[in-house]
């Protein structure tokens, strides 16, 4: 770069001694040789000065600072032609170089000028200069965001974009304040756009003159609208996700008193006559852990701790087998339109839960109608890809291939912060006694067990439109199941080891089998079942072991004993149970399990039946 300037400064120079020899050698040759006067040689200056102008082209204004100091000088100083001649190319050369660098100083302003224009139409933000909180210059970003015409905003006031004055002074204190601490100010507030939307705006500001902040302002305007809609779907999730923790813990413990409950009452029904004055009370309290047991369940599913052997399976299949319960459930003054969708994928679940949440989502679009309406029920078969996941702030879930489940109502629709609830436990918009509000909360674990997610569309006055969505299954259904046999008898001789810190409980299960014939030994965690083992002589038939206990588990548990007795059997037994035998609750192939709470039948026909395979 500096060498191509110093070459043009030498072909500069090299031209203006060439146009001075060429000057004198003409003067000369007309004084001289010619005879003619110096009066003439006047006009001999204008090829001067216009060569000199088609050298260096700078036009007019060179032109004619030259044609005056070719006046001047002839009329102010008594040189000769030659001298004359000499002082006009020097002047020119000096003009040249004068206006090259006013040009080229005006071209490097015009540069810049244009980059930086260039560089704020590509900003992402809007820029904009307020002087008085007055707007005196946006750009095009600045135009898109609050949806008003390039231009048309200049002069007014920003309070325009305010919802009122309060937030309007409060902004400008915050800004102001913050730029006389730091030179910088930073807020965040509301717009209201041109339509009327509610704009989440980030405000960032500096003066032109940082020692007169009321000069000017150059404020950026960041849209943060839809950062902090995924902010609060994260917050969300997290709240569901502890409430889903701590729901799963009561539900643990509290299953094993309920097994105990429903346990001894169906004992006692055993022991006491059909006619009895005591057998009403027992059965009532056989009910009421049944309906505890049930509310636990939903817990359960709701904290994904529910214990699921999902399978391949279609669910137009489960729609057509649930109708007939569906028009029961629903009642008669709401229609029922179901819209299977042909060709639909098969997904892998579990069919039970399948049923739960067609059945929860039914009966809370019936609540929806109290005067009747029509209810919905499609299947499809959707492929989903990022932009869905994003726009809905599912950040955890994978784009592909999907099937819907949509259930939609005419009923009475939500409101946004109605939506924001309606999956959490016990959030019911229903009168005190008529609802426990685990419906919907139910469907949500359901879901997520399942690796799905739901989604839901409403506005007041406009019906509602669940959407299920559950990943496509990637093997196929088994053509054949395994042939199940009947228990039919209970009691056995076998000697069964059961293992459980619920003391309770565990007296309950050792007397339910041993009243049917087993010989019990038992044992309140992992470390107690082997010195137990190692002092009991003979075969141990089954082992029936919590899965969660203290000291050890019931898997390293298992694991130990077998290793001692090769062909002794396991069953597994929790009211939810970690990684150890399951993947977020799934049963892994091959093991037995029996969830709590169990009633002493449910326990019997489990032992028997895992007894009896070969």
């Amino acid at each position: 770069m500096q060498r191509t300037k110093a070459k043009g400064q030498k072909e500069k120079i090299s031209i203006m001694i060439a146009l001075l020899a060429a000057c004198s050698f003409l003067l000369y040759y007309f004084h001289h040789v010619l005879g003619i006067g110096t009066g003439f040689t006047h006009f001999f200056y204008i090829p001067i000065i216009l060569a000199s102008l088609w050298w260096q082209r700078k036009g007019l204004g060179v032109a004619l600072f030259l044609a005056l100091s070719l006046l001047f000088s002839h009329y102010s100083f008594q040189y000769s032609d030659y001298f004359r001649a000499l002082m006009l190319v020097i002047i020119g050369f000096v003009a040249s170089e004068v206006s090259e660098r006013i040009v080229k100083n005006e071209e490097s302003l015009r540069e810049n000028e244009n980059r930086m224009r260039a560089i704020l139409a590509a900003s992402p933000v809007g820029v904009a200069l307020f002087i008085s909180r007055k707007l005196d210059w946006a750009n095009e970003r600045f135009y898109d965001l609050v949806g008003y015409e390039q231009g048309s905003l200049i002069g007014r006031d920003s309070k325009m974009f305010y919802a009122s004055d309060e937030e309007y002074k409060r902004v400008g204190r915050e800004l102001y304040s913050s730029i006389d601490r730091s030179g910088m100010g930073e807020v965040e507030t509301k717009w209201i756009g041109q339509d009327g939307k509610i704009i989440d705006c980030r405000l960032r500001a500096c003066p032109l003159d940082p020692k007169d902040p009321s000069g000017g302002l150059i404020v950026t305007v960041a849209d943060i609208s839809e950062a902090k809609q995924l902010a609060a779907q994260f917050q969300q999730a997290q709240k569901m996700e502890a409430i889903g923790i701590l729901a799963g813990g009561v539900a643990h413990d509290f299953n094993n008193i309920l097994t105990i409950i429903i346990g001894n009452a169906e004992l006692a029904l055993m022991k006491v006559g059909k006619d009895d004055s005591l057998r009403k009370g027992i059965e009532e309290i056989r009910a009421a852990g049944e309906g505890a047991a049930s509310l636990t369940r939903q817990l359960l599913a709701f904290s994904r701790k529910q214990i699921i052997q999902p399978e391949i399976l279609d669910l137009n299949e489960i729609l057509i087998g649930i109708e007939k319960m569906l028009g029961r459930l629903i009642g008669e003054n709401v229609e029922l339109l179901m819209i299977p969708g042909p060709g639909l994928w098969q997904v892998e679940a579990d069919p039970g839960q399948m049923e739960q949440v067609i059945m929860n989502l039914a009966a809370n679009a019936r609540d929806a109608m109290p005067k009747g309406g029509k209810l919905t029920i499609e299947t499809a078969n959707v492929d989903l890809d990022e932009n869905y996941f994003h726009k809905h702030g599912l950040q955890e879930e994978e784009p592909g291939s999907y099937v819907m489940l949509a259930v939609s109502d005419t009923g009475i629709g939500m409101d946004k912060e109605t939506q924001s609830h309606i999956f959490e436990p016990f959030f019911t918009t229903k009168e005190a006694g008529k609802g426990t509000g685990l419906g919907l909360s139910t469907v949500y674990g359901i879901v997520k067990q399942n690796n799905g997610f739901i989604w839901v569309y409403s506005e007041p006055g406009q019906g509602s439109t669940f959407k299920v969505y559950l990943p496509k299954a990637k093997g196929d259904a088994a053509s054949d199941k395994e042939e199940q046999h009947p228990v039919t008898a209970l009691g056995g001789s076998e000697t069964i080891l059961i293992v459980e810190d619920d003391d309770s409980l565990r007296k309950l299960s050792q007397r339910t089998l041993q009243q049917h014939g087993y010989s019990v030994l038992e044992a309140e965690n992992g470390e107690d079942a082997l010195r137990v083992s190692e002092a009991y002589v003979g075969p141990i038939d089954l082992l029936v072991t919590d899965v969660v206990m203290p000291k050890m588990g019931g898997k390293e548990t298992a694991e130990r004993l077998q290793a001692l007795y090769p062909y002794m059997k396991v069953l597994y037994m929790s009211g939810y149970t970690d990684n150890s035998i399951m993947h977020q609750g799934v049963l892994a192939g091959g093991l037995n399990f029996l969830q709590k709470p169990f009633s002493p039948q449910a326990l019997l026909r489990k032992v028997r039946e895992i007894l009896d395979i070969q």
